[in-house]
């Protein structure tokens, strides 16, 4: 559910106003068309992002960050991430619970070449279940040192409440699934991943090395005790606004630019020149935010360390309280202080702005900013 969004917006059928967009293919000209899903592509192949385009859709939102508008299973509100670690008081070194034997991965060959290398699973769910599955999932795992989060794909970014689960249980969790999976992983060394088949039997003697090395084992769990790192935070910050309110706002960003396409809008002064210094006028918001603020460089200052400076003097000056505030567990909500972790260019997608977009150097930004009149920006705090 979701209350609270920085545009205003409205969902159903009005017969006197002609959508923005709507769900599904529109007939009416000019309507954005958007497809939502969270299923994988592997099996519903209408949710590969390239297919949507072919088929007519202009907006995608997928658990893909490379959709439009991308709808992820994590949140800091649908799971108690920080919840405390239990003791690990079962014998089997993992849990799993898998119910669709007929994956279109190796999941299932993964887990009987766990048991062949001598790694105990109890299996609770539907497939190899040696186990009465009548249980609270996430309490059961709290149990066991290693939870199998095995996916039914690997597809980059999808990734369940499988892999959730395990980190809310403080369950080591081995996957099976995304190839990227270290992007959503809270510390470095706080998850195993099964890439292929071939892959088991190192991922069965780490396991087993952990169970018997308690100091190592809690390495694994350190980030439970002293907060993930900020690349986890800003990739579950993120679903800190409701999809329903992003897609909102990647509207009104779309319609707001179509607008700015006019001539006579065109004419507004971007920059100030008198005598050899020139002053440009630049905007900035928060991510999940559509309201820009002004900020202001001097082409002698077109640096990535001005743009940070300039920032954050605005944000603090409005005594700005960043958009997940209230969202996260307090134990890592931080201080009053802001900090940045990401300014990038309005309009990227999520996996450009979290993990591959980067201004390469003064120059690069210099040359952004000198193309771009008037260049808006979007900042990602942790």
């Amino acid at each position: 559910e979701w209350r609270v969004c920085d545009v205003r917006c409205k969902f159903g059928y009005d017969d006197d106003r002609k959508p923005d967009a709507s769900f599904g293919m529109s007939q009416q000209p000019g309507t954005d068309t958007v497809l939502r899903s969270m299923e994988s592509s592997q099996y519903y192949a209408e949710n590969n992002i390239a297919q949507a385009r072919r088929r007519g859709y202009t907006i995608v939102m997928t658990t893909s960050l490379s959709s439009d508008v991308p709808v992820g299973y994590f949140s800091w509100a649908e799971y108690d991430i920080m919840a405390p670690v239990q003791p690990k008081t079962e014998s089997a070194l993992a849990a799993a619970f898998i119910s669709n034997c007929g994956a279109r991965n190796f999941r299932l060959q993964a887990l009987e070449a766990l048991e062949k290398e001598n790694v105990k699973i109890d299996s609770y769910g539907g497939c190899h279940r040696n186990r009465d599955g009548r249980v609270e999932k996430v309490e059961t795992l709290k149990r066991y040192k290693f939870s199998l989060a095995f996916e039914n794909s690997n597809e980059e970014d999808y990734v369940t409440e499988k892999f959730f689960q395990a980190l809310v249980a403080g369950s080591v969790p081995v996957v099976v699934g995304a190839p990227n999976i270290q992007d959503f992983a809270p510390s470095p060394k706080s998850i195993l991943h099964i890439r292929e088949r071939e892959d088991v039997k190192s991922v069965a003697k780490t396991m087993k090395y952990l169970a018997e090395n308690p100091e190592a084992y809690n390495q694994s769990l350190s980030w439970k005790y002293e907060g993930p790192s900020d690349s986890f935070k800003a990739l579950v910050d993120m679903a800190a606004v409701h999809s329903s309110c992003r897609l909102c706002i990647y509207l009104a960003t779309k319609i707001q630019e179509r607008e700015e396409t006019n001539p006579a809008f065109r004419k507004r002064p971007c920059k100030c020149t008198r005598g050899s210094e020139t002053v440009h006028h630049l905007y900035v918001r928060e991510r999940g935010r559509f309201k820009m603020v002004s900020i202001f460089l001097r082409s002698g200052s077109l640096t990535l360390k001005a743009l940070e400076s300039a920032v954050l003097a605005k944000f603090k000056s409005l005594k700005h309280v960043p958009i997940w505030k209230q969202e996260r567990p307090k134990s890592i909500r931080g201080e009053d202080e802001l900090k940045i972790y990401r300014i990038h260019p309005v309009g990227l997608t999520q996996r450009q702005a979290l993990y591959e977009f980067k201004f390469n150097g003064d120059d690069d930004l210099k040359r952004h900013i000198e193309s771009s009149p008037c260049a808006k920006f979007e900042v990602i705090f942790v």
